[in-house]
């Protein structure tokens, strides 16, 4: 298993087991916490812009142009890494020619970004972000930059998001990569309808 892979792997345990009412995670974002009142959850702030990431193939979720701008190959994979639960989301992988940056993204449904915010307290880097004109958050047990990978949540719709993770060998930004990558992803989903 790459190091990318094992760190997309351990990110995902160690935040299931950081959160004691999780939903099962995994590297595709499934390790958010679930609201005790479903109800509250559906609320949150207004997507002005809803945008649909299920409307398109997986692996056409960052754009090749896009892809090559972060300076990973212009084609990415479906990421074949075990899952940590079976409810887990595919996401698709990035790489960078020499295998030492990656970026995953992955569309999660049934989640408000208002989960993030409730369960703040739960995350050790912890920051709420505005990506492509959407709400977003940066969730992550650890330190990225001494870790080498970020996970980032946006909200494209009132229950749907785009979930980012990157990871970085030389442990430069991933945080500022998976900003990125959602940065240039967002604006060509198609709307939400």
């Amino acid at each position: 298993m790459s190091h990318s892979r094992s760190g997309v792997l351990a990110a995902g345990v160690v935040l299931t087991g950081a959160l004691a009412a999780c939903t099962g995670g995994g590297p595709t974002g499934d390790e958010a916490p679930q609201s005790s009142q479903r109800t509250q959850a559906q609320t949150g702030p207004e997507i002005s812009d809803p945008r649909s990431p299920f409307a398109v193939e997986l692996c056409a979720l960052l754009p090749a142009d896009a892809a090559t701008s972060l300076g990973l190959e212009p084609t990415g994979e479906v990421d074949d890494s075990p899952k940590i639960s079976p409810d887990t989301s595919d996401s698709c992988v990035w790489r960078s020619a020499d295998r030492h940056t990656s970026v995953s993204l992955a569309p999660i449904k049934d989640r408000s970004i208002q989960e993030y915010y409730d369960n703040k307290s739960a995350f050790s880097d912890y920051q709420e972000l505005t990506i492509a004109g959407h709400p977003a958050v940066r969730a992550n047990q650890g330190d990225p930059a001494k870790d080498g990978f970020c996970a980032v949540f946006a909200a494209v719709s009132e229950r749907e998001m785009l979930y980012a993770f990157a990871s970085d060998n030389s442990l430069t930004d991933p945080c500022g990569l998976a900003q990125k990558a959602l940065e240039a992803s967002i604006p060509t989903l198609p709307a939400a309808k």
